[in-house]
Parts: structure tokens; sequence; C-alpha cells
């Protein structure tokens, strides 16, 4: 019982600091966004591509315009690697861009950094190039696949070495993100959505997270969730008419007995499965619905501006404060988030409380977000397209 106890507090106070340290790290991240220039955002997503194919000057053959033209290449790359190498190695903040301020808080200030500071000291894009990003989300399958088997037992030891073969899976998601963007010599943090390895890395994730959630759903089946207290387990079961005769008198009289009832089994196996369904639906919408607004915010906001009045109208938006509550709320509220708290909850031994608590609440929390992300991107839209 002290064990248990022991373990408990230790739960505990590590979710407070982890917690504190988030929000620690939430409040640097909007101080940064706040301090950001106008265009410096696009001149580091974009001019990575521009400097690349875009603004290599065309060749006619001559001595000169080649070697003007490798010139001014090798300016752009050094101006270039100024750009991403004033940040330091250890800096969380590393490719700031619209979807690391919408993701979430494991990945962006853990899982991220870990997987940059390995690919910095190894040189693991590079020395590595073999090993494909396709193939690390591969290897990120294989050990959510196991994390999965695991959470099977019964064993709240098992289900914590579940929970840690898991965050690897999420470190091996951080990682070929970070070995696809080097091999294509971006340093931003963007969505490489018109390339096989984002598909793959949607399917490996939910190949993943569906692995997990069925092992869940088996151990919950072995393990159902009986009773539900109620207040009414004493209930009336039988009425008797009694006599009472005093040596005067006689009459009757009626009383009431009652019997302790066990508690109703309220949960089946159908009903679980059902719960979990709802769930893993929440993380599908989730997901859609947070990738549509990191790809409009980043059209509206990243893309390159017109004018300067557009860059300063993209930075004023940027830096609004319904802006930073909605990707505030995205952070929490995305697939990989709302994962994580499904771990905590394995962790805690809390896996049934939380499946049942955020049933519902879950699909209600994630349309009103939708809903006002929604109009907000309408609005700024209509904003920006008078300029």
């Amino acid at each position: 019982m002290a064990t248990f106890l022991a373990e408990h507090r230790v739960s505990i106070l590590t979710l407070f600091f982890l917690s504190m340290f988030f929000i620690w790290m939430d409040i640097s991240l909007y101080f940064k966004v706040q301090k950001l220039k106008a265009n410096e955002l696009k001149m580091t997503s974009h001019g990575l591509f521009q400097t690349s194919v875009n603004n290599i000057p065309e060749m006619d053959g001559s001595l000169t315009n080649s070697k003007s033209g490798i010139d001014h290449l090798e300016s752009s790359s050094r101006t270039t690697d100024l750009t991403t190498e004033s940040v330091t190695l250890f800096d969380p903040f590393k490719g700031l861009s619209i979807k690391m301020m919408m993701m979430d808080q494991p990945n962006n200030y853990i899982f991220t950094p870990l997987a940059e500071i390995f690919n910095e000291v190894t040189n693991f894009s590079t020395n590595f190039f073999f090993i494909t990003p396709n193939l690390i989300s591969a290897c990120g399958v294989l050990w959510a696949m196991l994390a999965a088997k695991l959470v099977t037992y019964d064993s709240l030891c098992i289900h914590r070495l579940s929970v840690f073969f898991f965050q690897i899976r999420t470190f091996f998601d951080a990682l070929d993100g970070i070995v696809a963007r080097d091999h294509l010599g971006i340093k931003q943090h963007i969505s490489l959505s018109n390339t096989s390895g984002y598909l793959v890395d949607g399917f490996a994730d939910s190949i993943g997270f569906g692995a997990y959630l069925l092992g869940c759903y088996y151990y919950l089946r072995r393990n159902l969730p009986k009773f539900r207290l109620n207040k009414h387990q004493y209930l009336p079961v039988q009425v008797h008419d009694g006599y009472i005769n005093n040596g005067k008198t006689t009459h009757s009289s009626s009383f009431v007995i009652t019997q302790l009832m066990p508690p109703k089994l309220l949960w089946t196996t159908r009903q679980v499965f059902f719960v979990v369904l709802c769930f893993a639906l929440q993380l599908v919408i989730s997901c859609l619905c947070w990738n549509r607004y990191i790809e409009a915010y980043h059209v509206l906001l990243e893309s390159p501006p017109v004018s300067a009045q557009h860059a300063n109208l993209q930075n004023q938006i940027l830096k609004s404060s319904i802006m930073w509550v909605i990707m505030w709320f995205w952070r929490i509220s995305n697939a990989q988030s709302l994962m994580q708290f499904l771990l905590i909850s394995v962790f805690v031994n809390r896996l049934w409380d939380f499946l049942s608590w955020i049933q519902y609440i879950g699909f209600f929390q994630i349309i009103i977000l939708s809903f006002l992300s929604e109009v907000h991107l309408n609005h700024v839209s209509s904003v920006l397209s008078y300029y």
C-alpha cells in the first residue's frame, strides 16, 4: 500500500512539473511570436525553395554569366545559412512556423528537439542517407505494435512500459519529418503535403494509433467496468400487511421490507467498443481539421506578400490574441495531443475514466473549435484579399 501511494505521488508530481514546463514554454513561444518582424517567417520558409529552385539565374554559356550565377547562388546559400544557423542547436523554436505553433506540447518541446539534436550530433540524415523517412515511419509502426500488445496485459507496470514504447514511436514520427526536410534542404517545420512521404507518414500514424486503441479495447473487454454506483441500491421488494394486537384493539398496518440490491451491470462489450470507437472517430476528425487549418493558415500567413502593407497585415494577424487562442486550443486538441492524454490515462491506470469522460465532450469541443477556426479563417482571408 505504501509503495502504491509513493508511485501515485511520483506520477502526480511528474505530471505537475511537465504541465508547468509546457505552460512556461508556451509563454516563451508567445513572446517569440510577438517579436517576429514582418516577412520574417516567409524569409526562412520560402527562401529555401526559391534559392534551390526558382532563384538560380539562367546561364547563356558565357564565362562571365556563369561566374556571376555561381557567385549569386553561393551568396544566396550563405544568406540562407546565416538565417538558419543563427538559431542555436538546443533552441526548441528552431524552424518556427505555423505548423510548429499548432503542434502539441510534447512534440514541440520534447520529441522534436530530441530528434533535432540526434540528427545534428550524429549527422544521421547524411551518414545514413539510405535510411529513408518512410523506413523511419515503418520503424515507428513496429514500436506502436509492440506497445499495443503490451497494453492488453493486466499489469500496470506492463501498461507503463507500453506507454514508453509508444513514446519511442512518437520520437520516430518526429525524426522522419526532420530527415525528410533535411534531405530537401528545408529548415522550416512545414507539411510536405505534395509528397508521397506525407501520405506514408499519415498512414503510419493511422496504423499506430489504431493498433494501440485496439489493444486498449482488448484490455477493457477482459476487464469490463462492471459496476456503476447509483443512489438506488436499496430497493423495495415486498410489502406485507401486519396485524398488531395489543389486547384491546386489533388493527392492521403495512410495512416495507427492503433488500440490498447489487448495482446493475451497465457496461457490456458492445458498449465498451462504442466508447473506444468514439475516441477513434475524434482522432480522425481532429486530424483532418487540424491539417486543413494548418495548410490554410500557412497559405494565408506564410505566403510571399505582394506589398509591404500586405506583409505588415500578415504579421499583425499572426500576433493577434484570437489567432493565438485558436492555435493554442488546436495544440491540445489535435490527434497527437489526444493520444498523449490517452497515454497519460494508461500510465496512471485511469484508461476507462478518460475514455468515458471524453466520449461526447471530445466531439463537442472539436466541432466548436472547428467552427470558430472556420469563421476566423474566412475573416482573415477576406481581410487579406484587399491587398
